[in-house]
């Protein structure tokens, strides 16, 4: 869960330095692996397309994985942690507790 504040002791926006980086399919041999990858829920239904992902600016750790709806009229943005790939399938699946 992204955390935001209230604080107005923040420094300057521009000496702050970004947590997240996006990363669009292609820029990095990881995201290649992604690129336009499918996402589907646990049951089996279409969430979309791999978009871009988001990495961690201090950890370089990837956080999370924005999905261009089945639609294609928005963005989904999911954790990591609620994803798995399906190699037999090479998809990524969307996996949460009901």
């Amino acid at each position: 869960m992204l955390k935001t504040s209230n604080d107005t002791t923040l420094p300057n926006r521009a000496n702050a330095r970004k947590r997240f980086t996006c990363m669009a399919a292609g820029q990095s041999s990881a995201t290649e692996l992604l690129r336009a990858c499918p996402v589907v829920t646990a049951t089996g239904q279409t969430v979309g397309r791999v978009r871009s992902v988001l990495v961690d600016a201090r950890s370089r750790q990837l956080r999370f994985v924005t999905v261009m709806s089945h639609s294609g009229k928005g963005t989904v943005t999911i954790p990591w942690q609620a994803l798995y790939f399906d190699s037999d399938l090479g998809r990524l699946v969307y996996y949460t507790f009901s």
